[in-house]
């Protein structure tokens, strides 16, 4: 099949590659066979099928590396911080899915509403219940999307309907990865999911770690989200330098580990995630709605820190990635402006001459950050998504070779001057990120089958 429409794609972090009059050629395994300008490829492929899709635009797929299917029912309850709101509203939540067949219902929403987004590729806790877990990925399996899923590991400082035996947590979840992890040719995967810390023994870290490496599989995890967590992570391992190495002694860090959050993190702790080539997962929405803090994004980049991009639902108020691409800006934009403020009220200070000034600059954090761009934060939620998962050769861009993950979108939806003549792609961007409307998206493929098509 031949698709015709105006193609953009991630070439690096802060460039795009577009084709305003493109062709995207995918073959019968769903794999992208040519993507460049339409009557090249329609002159070198003159018997295939072309579905014109003008003025639509065809983006890559998202890739939401972080979100909780169990939560999705307790989105905007506003008020608490991170630990008791997870004792006051997430903990029931998640106690309820040892009925299998709500825990088919609610995968099956809540994979059709990331499918209607535009996300191709959902990286997901589950709950401790080995069924629930299981009817998941095979709903993911049925509706087509990619997804990384696992069940949560907890086993102690747990409600009782949530504490797992540390054996048996280790036994069912490696029974669910050898079942389901590199399911229908990679498209499912398998990822062992500790919640954080705090109700993880030692022995449940070290256990999962091992087993991660035998199969090849993820690992997904919590880290530096919050002071409070912080706090109960000193207390519970007062042995541990700090939180990062406390996954580290399990031997949980490696390239295909997942660590969501990581907004409070030391130096130290992100040369040693670095050094191991994990991810840390951005969640910009979720930082903000529990009160959490402010990731300094533009930070983390600059040092080589991979950063990945996620909702986070059910902190994080939608399964939109959209969104989140503008909530990071956002959130850097904020961060750079209150840096910005507070360097000038201490330029302001008297009797501080330029040395001290500059030490108390750099111990406060006073060094403004440049904001993140609409295209550095595509690049996150795309083509650097696909890095965090080892799959940047597969998925992540519309480049010939790449399974066909692709949304087909359509800008006038969000250009309250939807007559005019196209804008430079850029600007088009912006605007899909910014004012991102569920309308705009009209259709999405997983591997070159449409999973999603706007009525």
């Amino acid at each position: 099949m031949l698709y015709r429409a105006h193609l953009l794609s991630p070439e690096a972090p802060a460039r795009l590659k577009e084709f305003a009059d493109g062709g995207l050629l995918v073959d019968e395994a769903g794999v992208i066979a040519g993507a460049g300008p339409f009557e090249v490829l329609r002159a070198a492929h003159p018997d295939a099928e072309v579905t014109d899709l003008r003025p639509h635009w065809i983006l890559p797929g998202l890739i939401d590396l972080h979100s909780h299917l169990p939560q999705f029912e307790c989105v905007a309850l506003d008020g608490l911080e991170l630990l008791p709101w997870l004792e006051t509203h997430i903990f029931p939540a998640e106690s309820r899915f040892r009925d299998a067949d709500e825990a088919s219902r609610a995968a099956r929403d809540y994979f059709r509403s990331q499918l209607a987004l535009g996300t191709t590729t959902s990286v997901v806790y589950l709950t401790v219940h080995q069924e629930a877990a299981d009817r998941a990925f095979r709903e993911a399996e049925r509706c087509g999307i990619r997804g990384v899923l696992g069940k949560v590991m907890m086993d102690r400082h747990s409600p009782e309907s949530l504490l797992e035996d540390t054996g048996t947590s280790l036994a069912q979840s490696e029974e669910l990865c050898r079942t389901w992890h590199g399911r229908d040719g990679g498209r499912l995967a398998y990822a062992f999911t500790p919640r954080f810390a705090p109700v993880c023994s030692r022995e449940l870290m070290a256990g999962l770690a091992r087993a991660a490496e035998r199969h090849g599989a993820y690992i997904q995890t919590h880290i530096s989200e919050s002071v409070g967590e912080i706090e109960r992570v000193r207390e519970l391992f007062p042995e541990a330098a700090d939180y990062t190495a406390v996954y580290a002694a399990a031997g949980m860090l490696g390239p295909r580990t997942l660590l969501g959050h990581g907004i409070h993190l030391s130096p130290s702790e992100r040369d040693r995630i670095r050094e191991a080539g994990a991810t840390v997962v951005h969640c910009p929405r979720s930082n903000e709605f529990i009160k959490s803090g402010i990731m300094p994004l533009r930070r983390w980049l600059s040092e080589g820190l991979s950063v990945g991009l996620a909702t986070d639902v059910g902190g994080g108020p939608k399964l939109d990635m959209w969104g989140e691409m503008a909530a990071a800006c956002n959130a850097s934009k904020t961060r750079w402006a209150q840096q910005r403020l507070q360097a000038l009220r201490l330029d302001g200070v008297e009797g501080l001459d330029d040395a001290l000034r500059g030490r108390l600059a750099r111990a406060l954090d006073l060094e403004p950050d440049a904001p993140v761009t609409p295209v550095e934060a595509f690049h996150l939620a795309t083509l650097h998504g696909a890095r965090a998962l080892g799959q940047e050769a597969r998925i992540g861009s519309l480049d010939p070779g790449k399974e066909a993950d692709f949304v087909v979108v359509d800008p006038r939806r969000v250009d309250p001057a939807a007559a005019r003549a196209e804008a430079p792609a850029g600007e088009v961007l912006s605007r899909l990120v910014y004012r991102s409307d569920p309308a705009m998206v009209r259709a999405t493929y997983v591997r070159g089958r449409l999973c999603h098509a706007l009525d």
